[in-house]
């Protein structure tokens, strides 16, 4: 039992985050062999010793891709929690200024718990 459950978490999809995270990883990888590659070659290093200066920079800035990735998206579901937790605030005050503008108005008595008039 536990190996089928095993099987089952191995072929489940890729979260977004897994997602987002691996694409920052690749691109970072491109990017960071493109640049160091470059330089390498255009200072004047075989292109043997480029390339390796740039697999070694690709490698470098795809774990800085990567962490930035993380940063970014901890800050965006931190944003989305203040902002959930801000509109729940704002729909209970809405809600006790509704309630006590029809108790202030006597056609409901605020003790009765399903609002019907007296």
């Amino acid at each position: 039992m536990a190996k089928e459950k095993k099987n089952a978490e191995e072929t489940a999809p890729p979260g977004v985050i897994d997602l987002w995270t691996q694409r920052a990883k690749g691109i970072g990888l491109l990017a960071g062999f493109a640049v160091a590659f470059l330089v390498s070659y255009r200072a004047g290093l075989p292109w043997a010793d480029a390339t390796i200066r740039g697999v070694i920079g690709g490698l470098v800035m795809s774990v800085v891709a990567w962490w930035c990735s993380l940063m970014v998206i901890q800050g965006l579901i931190r944003t989305a929690m203040v902002n959930a937790r801000l509109e729940r605030d704002r729909a209970a005050a809405e809600a006790a200024a509704a309630a006590e503008s029809v108790a202030a108005a006597g056609t409901v008595s605020p003790a009765d718990d399903l609002g019907l008039p007296r």
